[in-house]
């Protein structure tokens, strides 16, 4: 082979290395790679004077190897049931820890007594740690997650009264009739297998689909279809509202965001459900319980939001979703409507 055929092959061959996409998910993970602060309030779903069913959260998580590595991390057990259950070779892995409270109430907050038609008084103060493993196709990635925490603590009521005494309202009076009332350890894992069905070359529209199943406080299965249209540089796997168990997932802040975001999402997802805490409670006895036969083993969520950008690293989303009644009977049996609002910095 002449010189310059040589010199030739070797600059189409170079041209052809860069041209290549990089693997999806192949960057290190910084030791903190952003943080979240998340707000769920039925209150935010309009139709003043909401306040019932998913009463509210409020949930901060941070993402990076320090999530993994740092502050009582529950990641070394959960790696290890992940070997378990879903043992894949990934491009990239992906951390995050959450810590957070939920709240539950019946229509009725004012009444001392128990309210044995509506849904229980419920709560739990907990603590997730997450991993997101990205293929190497960049069209396939696993999300999954353990969380401890403690159902029924008195706090609950503290800080709803808390928030009632600042916009207002009565205080709620029932929480001595909540689940677990008194306080009892509870756990969950959850695994999800996400799909990305449509990447446009634009960077304007993907649609993925999502099936996953948990067990614990929460065992069930679902599948789920989302979609986003807009302006966004984040990777499709870094956002996923069909992981919202009544709060949000702690999805990794993306710290490679180079540009501003604005864009739309929505979705659909439909559960099969054999087990919920909050309504049929646990071991310790609870005044008010519904049995498996009183849920319904079928649960359907929609939701719509948006993302913008309010700082150089700061965003801001809000979603409002809305859940059909998980129970037969009663005053329970109603749909519930609630909004999200998360503030996000990556670093």
């Amino acid at each position: 082979m002449g010189s310059s055929t040589r010199h030739r092959w070797l600059a189409l061959a170079a041209a052809l290395a860069m041209a290549a996409p990089a693997a999806s998910g192949a960057e290190p993970e910084p030791a903190l790679s952003g943080v979240r602060l998340q707000i769920d309030n039925d209150l935010f779903a309009g139709g003043g004077g909401r306040d019932r069913d998913y009463t509210g959260g409020l949930a901060f998580s941070f993402s990076g190897t320090d999530a993994r590595d740092r502050y009582l991390s529950l990641d070394p057990a959960l790696a290890a049931i992940d070997r378990l259950t879903s043992p894949v070779e990934a491009a990239g892995t992906y951390h995050s820890k959450q810590i957070g409270l939920m709240a539950f109430t019946p229509r009725d907050v004012t009444s001392a007594e128990p309210v044995y038609d509506d849904r229980p008084y419920a709560s739990l103060l907990f603590t997730t740690n997450q991993r997101v493993r990205v293929a190497h196709d960049g069209r396939t990635a696993w999300t999954s997650a353990l969380t401890i925490g403690v159902l029924g603590l008195s706090l609950t009521e503290s800080l709803h009264s808390a928030v009632h005494d600042l916009v207002g309202s009565a205080r709620p009076r029932g929480y001595a009739h909540q689940i677990s009332a008194g306080g009892e350890p509870t756990a969950r894992y959850s695994l999800a297998r996400h799909f990305l069905l449509v990447a446009h070359p634009t960077a304007r529209l993907d649609v993925k689909a999502t099936v996953q199943g948990s067990v614990g406080y929460l065992t069930e299965t679902s599948g789920a279809l989302t979609v986003r249209y807009g302006k966004f540089a984040t990777p499709w796997w870094s956002y996923a509202p069909e992981l919202t168990d009544y709060i949000a997932a702690p999805m990794p802040v993306d710290a490679r965001r180079t540009q501003p975001e604005l864009y739309l999402f929505a979705g659909v997802r439909l559960k099969a459900r054999a087990y919920n805490a909050f309504l049929q409670g646990q071991f310790r006895e609870s005044e008010v319980r519904y049995s498996f036969d009183e849920i319904r083993p079928l649960v359907a969520e929609a939701w719509i939001g948006f993302v913008t950008q309010v700082l150089e690293n700061t965003q801001v989303s809000y979603t409002l979703n809305y859940q059909t009644a998980e129970l037969r009977n009663g005053q329970a049996d109603r749909d519930a409507f609630w909004g999200a609002v998360q503030v996000s910095h990556n670093f």
